[in-house]
C-alpha cells in the first residue's frame, strides 16, 4: 500500500518536472523570437551616416532626401541654428522639411520622419498614432528632434530629465511642433532642460500612455514575476503586442535613455530615469484612475521601467 502511494507521488513529481521543463523551453523560445524582433527595431533605428541622395541607408534606417535651393526668404539651419542668408544655397528634405546648410546635412536628425503638416487633433486629445506618419519607423517627429538635440548637447548636463525648463518655453515649442508646417529649430533653445521638459510633457499628456491602457496590467504583472526568465518572456511578449507606433517609439526612447544613463555627468542612472519615466510611459489602465489605484500604480510604474524597459535587449 505504501509502495503504491510512493509510486503515485513519484509519478506526480515527474509530471510536474516535465511540465516545468516544457514551460522553461517555451519561455526560452519566446525570448529568442522576441529578442530578434526587438533587435530588428533597434537596427531600424540605429543611426548611420547619410549618403548623398540615398533615401534608405544601412540597416534600413530612413534617411533624408535633400533638394537644394537658392534662399529667397532667410531660414534657420536646424542642426546649427544659424541663419541661411539671402542668395545662399540651402538643403531641404522632401519628406520632413528639415532645412540645413550643405555642410550641416550630416547632423540633421535621424531617422527622417515625414512632416504631417500639423496634427489633425487638438493638443492633449490624441493617441500616439495620431502624431506619426504611415512610413516606418512610426515615431512622432517631436520625439526624434528632441532626442537628437538632447544627445548633441545634453549628455553633460547634471540632472538631465530630473530638472525642467520654463513652462512658457515648453508650451510654445509644443505648439510649434504640433501646429506649424515647419520644424522648430531646437538648437536655438538655450536651455536643454526645456527640451527634455517638452519630451516629457508630450508623452505625459497623450490621451493614452505609451504602453497603452489595454496592456498596462500585462506590463505591471510581467515586472512582478519573481522568476527572471519568465518575467522577461512575459515582458517581451507584451512589448510585441504594442501597436507599431508605440513599439517603435518605445525602442527609440530606450536606446536614448541608455545613452543618458551611461553618461556619468548627467548623474541619471537607470534607476533615476525609471523613476522619472515610469509614470510617464506606463501610466494607468484607465484614463481616470481613483486615488487608491494611483497610489498602487505609482509604486509599480518605476519597476516596469527599471527592470525591463530601460534594461531590455533594445537598449543593450
Amino acid at each position: 500500500m505504501e509502495r503504491g502511494s510512493l509510486d503515485v507521488k513519484l509519478k506526480h513529481a515527474r509530471n510536474q518536472v516535465d511540465v516545468e521543463i516544457r514551460r522553461r523551453q517555451k519561455a526560452e523560445a519566446d525570448c529568442e523570437i522576441l529578442e530578434r524582433q526587438i533587435q530588428l527595431i533597434r537596427d531600424l533605428l540605429t543611426k548611420v551616416r547619410p549618403e548623398p541622395s540615398t533615401p534608405q541607408g544601412k540597416g534600413g534606417v530612413r534617411l533624408h532626401e535633400f533638394v537644394s535651393k537658392t534662399v529667397i526668404k532667410p531660414e534657420s539651419c536646424v542642426p546649427c541654428g544659424k541663419r541661411i542668408k539671402f542668395g545662399k544655397i540651402s538643403l531641404k528634405c522632401r519628406d520632413c522639411r528639415v532645412v540645413s546648410h550643405p555642410e550641416c546635412r550630416d547632423r540633421c536628425p535621424l531617422p527622417c520622419i515625414p512632416n504631417l503638416g500639423g496634427t489633425p487633433v487638438k493638443i492633449g486629445e490624441g493617441v500616439l498614432a495620431d502624431y506619426v506618419s504611415d512610413a516606418s519607423p512610426m515615431i512622432p517627429p517631436l520625439v526624434v528632434h528632441c532626442v537628437n538635440e538632447i544627445e548633441q548637447r545634453g549628455l553633460h548636463e547634471a540632472g538631465l530629465y530630473r530638472l525642467s525648463g520654463a513652462d512658457r518655453t515648453i508650451k510654445d515649442l509644443k505648439e510649434k511642433f504640433l501646429r506649424s508646417k515647419t520644424v522648430p529649430v531646437l538648437s536655438k533653445v538655450d536651455d536643454v532642460h526645456a527640451i527634455t521638459g517638452l519630451l516629457k510633457d508630450f508623452l505625459r499628456n497623450l490621451k493614452e500612455p505609451l504602453l497603452t491602457f489595454r496592456l498596462n496590467r500585462a506590463f505591471m504583472d510581467a515586472a512582478e514575476v519573481s522568476d527572471d526568465d519568465n518575467s522577461k518572456a512575459q515582458m517581451y511578449q507584451t512589448i510585441s503586442n504594442l501597436p507599431q507606433p508605440n513599439r517603435d517609439t518605445l525602442a527609440f526612447l530606450v536606446l536614448h535613455l541608455k545613452k543618458v544613463a551611461e553618461s556619468l555627468e548627467t548623474k541619471m542612472d537607470i534607476s533615476n530615469l525609471a523613476r522619472v519615466f515610469g509614470p510617464t510611459i506606463v501610466g494607468h489602465a484607465v484614463s481616470n484612475p481613483d486615488p487608491m489605484t494611483i497610489l498602487q500604480d505609482t509604486k509599480r510604474q518605476p519597476l516596469v521601467g527599471l527592470t525591463h524597459v530601460c534594461s531590455s535587449p533594445s537598449a543593450a
